[in-house]
């Protein structure tokens, strides 16, 4: 899941690529263009480089079609399969969102406002003390029963002190 705190409206989120592999919305993805396709990946090793995160249309499907309301949790709406199209969001300085793809052991109500974040495997993850970012752990978000973790984004990448 993907939650917008704070941000420019005014963008466009990218509807050109599709997911490389099953996923679900929220994760941090990295691009994978080739020739003739455009895709979206996890990455495998720790970054911070080039991440954007993934989301779908919320369009159900099946018997879902003729529900009237539905959980943004549905798993029509967070599910995403491999080639499916999908759009990618790029957030910017200043920009505040939550998502609940994190590493839960990071990020407690013990865990320091500040704590730098950097992303492994699609998920967010306190940064190693070796990574500079610019993703800043703001607190976890109740979102009507479900955890995300609010990351802001600053214009100055640090390091935390120890991992």
């Amino acid at each position: 899941m993907l939650r917008d705190f704070r941000i420019n409206s005014a963008k466009a989120p990218d509807a050109m690529h599709k997911a490389k592999a099953e996923m679900v919305t929220g994760m941090a993805v990295v691009r994978e263009d080739t020739t003739t396709d455009k895709f979206v990946k996890v990455t495998e090793a720790e970054t911070v480089a080039d991440i954007l995160f993934v989301d779908k249309e919320r369009v159900p499907t099946g018997v879902n079609a003729a529900r009237g309301d539905m959980s943004d949790y549905d798993p029509d709406f967070i599910n995403i399969k491999a080639n499916e199209m999908v759009t990618i969001d790029k957030y910017t300085v200043d920009e505040k969102f939550g998502t609940d793809q994190f590493v839960a052991a990071d990020f407690t109500t013990e865990t320091a406002i500040g704590t730098r974040v950097s992303f492994k495997d699609g998920k967010a993850m306190k940064a190693s003390a070796t990574v500079a970012s610019p993703y800043v752990f703001k607190g976890l978000y109740n979102d009507n029963g479900h955890t995300l973790i609010q990351i802001e984004v600053s214009d100055t990448a640090a390091k935390n002190a120890t991992a």
